[in-house]
């Protein structure tokens, strides 16, 4: 029975058999006896456990990234971790790969989704011991001669580490792929070109004051922002397009002032961090070519949708001012790069009114259904609105790579590899017929700047591609017979968090008006509420439109009239009224109106048209006199309104009370008498006494 259990308890806890480990597969081919290769070591395909596997196997460096000569050596080092809570007799990781060249873009694919077979071919292997106890993890490092590997020429090929247990049982694994590209090969290049993002989300509502502080260490260093601008600022990089808000620059101009910022209600100084970035933004885009997204980046299909397409203009038209406020040059509005790359046909049009002359959309918003087995270059056009305007598709399966989390250990390998393989294989899929491919990364993507810099390293340097600008992919005169597919559901902002936007910018666009010029600091604030930040973010943008709604309502508070009530001294007369501009900055022109709650109890003549018009400084007030005409005793009610250009109300109503101490008719004539009575009375009395006077001296 002891002898029973010493053997079942290890296999139950291990399930492995409790006797001698098995060796570990011998990596690559075998010599027959002849001397010749025999066919490559194939991997046990043992039935494998269901769910997530026990060990982590995370791939750290595949060295090269790609191959190109048969006398080179592949080198993959990583870090595996036993995860479960079992331990092994024996673990064991070893190097597999296939001969056979991925087909297609989309075996690719279902191959980095775990939907078809494992490479089976053996290269080397390591025993892990470390790792074999549970928590356990260990770093590795497996090495196969290319030559051992019998590619047969350019292509894909699958390749994977693999961990197993003494049984030959998979029980870690992470795939992945390598291109082998050999000196000579014939093939004409992929043209790539890159549209680089520069998007942030805003961090302000209206334009003095910031709602967060996290904008600031985006920009240092190790931060979102530092990292995208770092990597593609090389001179090297003309061809690269940057697509850049600019809000954002905005933002971090205001940062930058001399004078400091305001944060929720705290003084900020100037921020070094932003000037440098600012400064560095500058540089970077000498000589390149920028596109510029609408102020704020906005949802612009979701704006046409709820029939608010003129927003979208209103946020181009803010375009030059903005980034002249950053003293950054005016860069190009005619390119529309809609956020996700969807539209439908509303959304074009409101482009084109905007001022768009060619559109980037998303792959499957624009695809060629004629070109199945290959990749086809991305420009077609389409009348809009009687234009003839250039569509271009950006690969949405590029894009989705570049999406990776590429933060988790091992992330940022893994889509460098896919990366080179998707634009290999489309190298591959006509190698006599060059293509062009437009990649538009993530738009608030966060890369990293190693990950980032290898990209556009890879897209520099690898044999199979070339960097193209994207001018030179708009100006292709032969157009791909692509089809617009327009999305039929949206997961942008919804009408509802939409319609009390539209609200809000119909008043600010109001209190606008008043100022000499038309300007606040609130127009911009309704772009940032309907920033394509907030479609996966709705209570950010949420909280950012109540604080924006908060600093409209005290703004226009501080344009008011000051009386409230008056004591009018008889039946009618003037009441003066004191108007205040209680703003730090801004001329105003406004017209003040005012109406009785009840005309027949008390009547009010405004001061004429012209004299009704009032122009204030910041920090004045004026006076203008009411005629008032009152027909009873008592209080009665005048609304007070300050009106705008459109003789709208601008800001709340006023109510004054006003109360009348004049005497009617009757009280007059009630009045008359009684002095009359009294007057008399007084009289009689006086005669009275001087005849009582006289009668007593006579008869003394």
């Amino acid at each position: 029975m002891k002898r029973l259990l010493a053997f079942v308890i290890p296999l139950v806890l291990t399930g492995a058999p409790a006797f001698a480990a098995t060796p570990p597969p011998h990596p690559g081919t075998r010599t027959t006896h002849t001397g010749h290769a025999a066919a490559p070591e194939r991997a046990s395909r043992a039935r494998q456990p269901a769910g997530k596997l026990p060990v982590n196997v995370v791939l750290d460096s595949v060295t090269p990234s790609y191959l190109q000569q048969s006398s080179e050596t592949l080198r993959l080092k990583g870090q595996v971790q036993n995860q479960s809570d079992n331990a092994y007799q024996r673990l064991t990781l070893r190097l597999v790969y296939s001969t056979q060249r991925v087909g297609s873009r989309g075996a690719l694919q279902a191959y980095a989704d775990g939907k078809t077979a494992d490479p089976s071919l053996l290269g080397k292997a390591q025993v892990v011991s470390a790792a074999a106890q549970p928590g356990g993890h260990q770093p590795w490092a497996l090495a196969l001669p290319v030559s051992r590997m019998h590619l047969p020429g350019f292509g894909v090929y699958p390749i994977a580490v693999e961990a197993v247990n003494s049984v030959n049982q998979v029980v870690g694994r992470q795939r992945t792929l390598i291109t082998y590209f050999p000196k000579y090969t014939f093939g004409a290049k992929t043209r790539v070109s890159w549209v680089w993002p520069v998007i942030d989300q805003p961090h302000r509502a209206d334009d003095s004051t910031f709602v967060d502080d996290r904008l600031e260490r985006a920009l240092g260093a190790g931060g979102r922002l530092n990292d995208l601008v770092t990597a593609a600022a090389s001179p090297s990089y003309k061809a690269v397009s940057w697509l850049v808000d600019p809000a954002l620059v905005d933002d971090v101009a205001q940062l930058a002032n001399k004078d400091g910022y305001s944060l929720k209600d705290a003084h900020k100084p100037k921020s070094a961090t932003a000037q440098a970035w600012l400064q560095t933004l500058r540089n970077s885009l000498a000589g390149k070519n920028v596109i510029a997204t609408p102020y704020a980046d906005p949802d612009v299909m979701a704006l046409s949708r709820a029939g608010l397409g003129q927003h979208v203009k209103t946020a181009v038209d803010a375009v030059p001012s903005a980034l002249g406020r950053a003293n950054m040059p005016l860069e190009n509005t005619t390119v529309a790069v809609p956020p996700d790359g969807a539209a439908d046909q509303r959304t074009l049009n409101d482009l084109v009114k905007a001022g768009a002359g060619t559109i980037l959309l998303n792959s499957t918003v624009l695809p060629n259904l004629q070109a199945q087995s290959y990749t086809a270059n991305p420009q077609t056009t389409k009348k809009i609105n009687g234009k003839n305007v250039r569509l271009i598709a950006y690969d949405d399966t590029i894009s989705k790579v570049l999406a990776a989390e590429t933060d988790e250990p091992g992330g940022a390998l893994l889509a460098e590899q896919r990366f080179l393989a998707e634009t290999a294989m489309i190298t591959s899929e006509l190698p006599a017929n060059p293509r062009t491919v437009v990649i538009v990364p993530p738009r608030r993507w966060s890369p990293g700047a190693t990950f980032a810099k290898d990209l556009l390293k890879f897209s520099a340097h690898a044999p199979w591609m070339r960097m193209a600008p994207l001018g030179a992919v708009a100006k292709q005169r032969k157009s791909e017979p692509r089809t617009f597919v327009p999305p039929k559901s949206q997961n942008g902002l919804s009408k509802r968090y939409l319609k009390p936007v539209k609200d809000l910018s119909l008043e600010a666009w109001r209190f606008t008006t008043v100022f000499q010029p038309p300007a606040s600091g609130f127009t911009l604030g309704v772009a940032r509420a309907e920033s394509s930040a907030w479609a996966d973010q709705t209570r950010s943008g949420l909280r950012l439109r109540q604080t924006l709604e908060s600093r409209l309502r005290a703004a226009q508070d501080k344009i008011k009239v000051l009386n409230d009530h008056f004591d009018l001294a008889g039946k009618s007369g003037q009441v003066p009224i004191t108007v205040s501009n209680g703003l730090e900055h801004g001329t105003v022109k406004i017209k003040l109106r005012a109406v009785s709650q009840n005309d027949t109890r008390l009547h009010v003549e405004g001061p004429g048209e012209k004299q009704s018009e009032i122009t204030l400084e910041a920090g004045h007030k004026e006076t203008v006199n009411l005629y008032m005409k009152a027909a009873a005793n008592g209080p009665a009610y005048v609304y007070l309104d300050l009106l705008g250009p459109d003789d709208k109300p601008f800001t709340t109503t006023r109510v004054l009370t006003v109360r009348a101490t004049a005497y009617g008719r009757t009280a007059l004539l009630i009045t008359g008498i009684s002095l009359a009575v009294v007057c008399v009375g007084v009289g009689y009395r006086v005669i009275r006494r001087r005849g009582d006077e006289a009668e007593d001296t006579t008869g003394g």
